[in-house]
């Protein structure tokens, strides 16, 4: 079994569609290679990466099986206590709260969270510049430049890829790999988009995921895989200025819908924003410092359009009266 099978086979078992001979197989593969002491991480990866990324599935699992106020669909109990019995067997050690991202790995790799709101530049063991967007993760293994050069990214983040042909440097991220040597990128693969998106600004990237066929990226392209359809495609002549500003904490807009600038607020802020009212025809000319609040950024959006804003609960309300 290799990595990608490995992967697939914890999908099924997480849907439910895992035989017991492919759950025997889940099982024994896992414990095979923690044991392995001829592993090849130049081939398979870090073996503390592979059990992070794992857990980090699971967790993600248990807290979309979190009940809310309108149940959508009942989630099996029985599921739930094997995705909790599995994280114990594996030894994580994670503690689990409705809503909180989870802690750090002490034992065996690095993560590095930035709150809503907050922005965090770091440099990672191999030189590499990381700047990483709020509301994200970004997590490596001890062993990182050791055998292999692997991160899992949550959220979104911009990489300065220091350069090293013998070592690629691959970013996980939700269920697509980015390969690259050394380049200048941007991925946004927040947990609630619908999709991940890779932009490059310098250099040039493979992304992949599942059984899609890989797709080359150069600068001013993106690649963007959905996760509704499980394809990748490529996006040619993207404005890349807007990746600078984005690294600094600033989201600027150029006639973008009122859907687009609160969506993305909601993604950095980790919160949900409504829209009332009729507002297919507002567009937003602008731009936002991240390094501050939500509710002055939002002042400032009712401001520009015209429109009120409300808070109920955790949710935010932008409701407008009338034309734009």
């Amino acid at each position: 079994m290799d990595r990608q099978e490995f992967f697939s086979l914890i999908d099924k078992w997480m849907d439910g569609s895992a035989s017991d001979t492919e759950i025997r197989s889940l099982m024994n593969y896992y414990h095979s290679f923690q044991s392995a002491a001829d592993w090849d991480e130049s081939q398979l990866g870090a073996k503390a990466l592979l059990e992070a990324e794992m857990e980090q599935q699971l967790l993600l699992a248990i807290r979309s099986a979190t009940p809310v106020a309108t149940p959508v669909k009942r989630i099996p109990w029985l599921k739930i206590a094997a995705a909790v019995l599995l994280l114990l067997a594996l030894g994580g050690g994670w503690w689990y709260r409705a809503g909180i991202r989870p802690p750090v790995h002490t034992m065996s790799s690095k993560l590095f969270v930035t709150k809503a709101g907050e922005h965090q530049k770091m440099q990672l063991p191999d030189g590499t510049t990381v700047w990483l967007s709020p509301a994200s993760s970004l997590q490596y293994a001890d062993t990182f430049f050791k055998g292999s050069r692997e991160v899992v990214l949550t959220g979104e983040a911009f990489f300065e890829v220091a350069n090293s042909p013998q070592q690629p440097f691959i970013i996980h991220s939700d269920k697509v790999a980015t390969r690259v040597l050394g380049t200048s990128f941007n991925i946004q693969a927040f947990e609630a988009q619908p999709d991940v998106a890779v932009t490059v600004l310098t250099g040039k990237v493979a992304v992949a995921a599942g059984a899609a066929t890989a797709v080359q990226v150069a600068p001013q392209q993106r690649a963007v895989f959905s996760k509704a359809t499980g394809l990748i495609t490529k996006e040619e002549n993207v404005s890349t200025a807007e990746l600078l500003n984005r690294r600094e904490g600033i989201l600027k807009y150029d006639r973008a819908s009122l859907a687009e600038v609160t969506t993305q607020l909601g993604y950095y802020y980790n919160v949900t924003i409504e829209i009332a009212g009729n507002t297919s025809n507002c567009f937003y000319f602008g731009e936002f410092n991240t390094h501050g609040t939500l509710e002055k950024a939002l002042q400032q959006l009712c401001l520009t359009l015209n429109a009120t804003l409300e808070k109920n609960g955790t949710k935010y309300i932008i409701r407008k009266s009338g034309e734009c």
